[in-house]
């Protein structure tokens, strides 16, 4: 019989491991690194957002090199293309070191030629476990963005649409031509 050794948030954290990784259900998996469009789209969606958040002080954003845990048992810790948390549930602000604490409230994840439905729609399961207010899952090969929110079926933007940031970012919008646009 084999046992296998579920790893902590810390230990991860102390591994200081070269390459991307997360870290899901205790198990390190590799994110390989994205293609240069959807590159190119996380970096203008990440734009958008920090300078919606800054301009009305709604909180912090993060890029790809942010981990959030979603789960302590057992530890999941993901790193969306862009994430977002609201300034009042870090009421000690951002840890000087080591991980989100908790989820974040908007996951945006940029799908790459490179990633298997498979692993999305697992990553896609931990969100929603975790309560993640808003993930958009945004196809650049579709040119679709799915919106998922908790307790309502996901929905599926394309052609003129905007993508709005409802509760979660008051105020935000981006038409999806400016998004795919390159």
């Amino acid at each position: 019989m084999t046992t296998t050794h579920l790893i902590t948030a810390e230990e991860f954290l102390e591994m200081g491991i070269d390459g991307r990784f997360e870290l899901i259900e205790g198990v390190l998996q590799e994110v390989s690194p994205s293609s240069a469009r959807p590159g190119v789209i996380g970096a203008r969606i990440l734009t958008s957002v920090m300078m919606h958040v800054d301009a009305h002080g709604l909180g912090f954003v993060t890029n790809a090199d942010a981990g959030y845990i979603l789960n302590r048992d057992p530890y999941t810790v993901v790193a969306p293309d862009v994430g977002f948390i609201r300034r009042e549930r870090l009421p000690a602000g951002v840890p000087e070191r080591g991980f989100f604490p908790i989820p974040p409230d908007l996951a945006v994840e940029v799908i790459s030629p490179t990633d298997a439905r498979s692993d999305m729609q697992k990553k896609q399961e931990l969100y929603a476990q975790a309560v993640v207010r808003l993930v958009w899952w945004v196809d650049p090969e579709r040119r679709t963005v799915t919106v998922h929110k908790p307790g309502a079926e996901p929905q599926v933007l394309h052609g003129s649409a905007t993508l709005d940031g409802q509760d979660v970012l008051p105020g935000f919008g981006i038409e999806l031509h400016r998004i795919f646009q390159i």
